[in-house]
């Protein structure tokens, strides 16, 4: 008797973190004007960290889960389009050096919120323009950089929205020396 209600127990936690995950991701269509951007952010897809709950601490180690490797924060969240919302999230290294900043368009695909545009950078990124037709993003790029000092080169990176496969699209990416002081 005993044996069977532990296994009960191990079905209905195993059943409800399946439904906590899957809920985790999938958002219906109303949420995406009026969720936090902190919720929505497991809509993003496949990044360098699981951002299954959100913003706030992810560990790297699996035998100390509550320690505080990555901290996680929406640093930019705004309407650009009435189907559309850019969310930007950095992901900062608590414990060594660095940082990622997830760039990503979230709009509304068979009924859920879907990332319909995800763009990964290393330690910095700045949305420059940012329409429903056109997203345009700057960002370092340490090409030929001595070390990790300065970067030589900033990049641009050109997204036009396409109508026909309601996503954004990479127009154009090009990249220009740096002005020395």
């Amino acid at each position: 008797m005993r044996k069977r209600r532990h296994v009960a127990l191990i079905v209905t936690v195993a059943i409800l973190l399946g439904f906590r995950t899957s809920r985790a991701k999938d958002f219906p269509c109303s949420d995406l004007r009026k969720a936090k951007a902190s919720h929505l952010i497991s809509a993003l897809g496949k990044t360098d960290l699981d951002l299954s709950h959100g913003t706030g601490c992810y560990s790297d180690d699996e035998d100390n889960p509550k320690h505080c490797d990555w901290k996680v924060a929406v640093v930019e969240d705004r309407k650009i389009a009435n189907d559309r919302r850019l969310i930007v999230v950095d992901s900062e290294h608590m414990t060594g050096s660095g940082a990622w900043i997830d760039v990503g368009v979230l709009g509304c695909q068979a009924g859920k919120i879907t990332a319909i545009l995800h763009d990964q950078f290393s330690e910095s990124v700045d949305v420059e323009e940012a329409t429903a037709d056109k997203l345009v993003l700057r960002f370092p790029n340490w090409t030929g950089s001595v070390a990790s000092c300065c970067p030589l080169l900033e990049e641009r990176r050109v997204y036009v929205w396409n109508k026909e496969d309601h996503k954004y699209v990479l127009e154009r990416d090009y990249a220009f020396p740096i002005a020395k002081p």
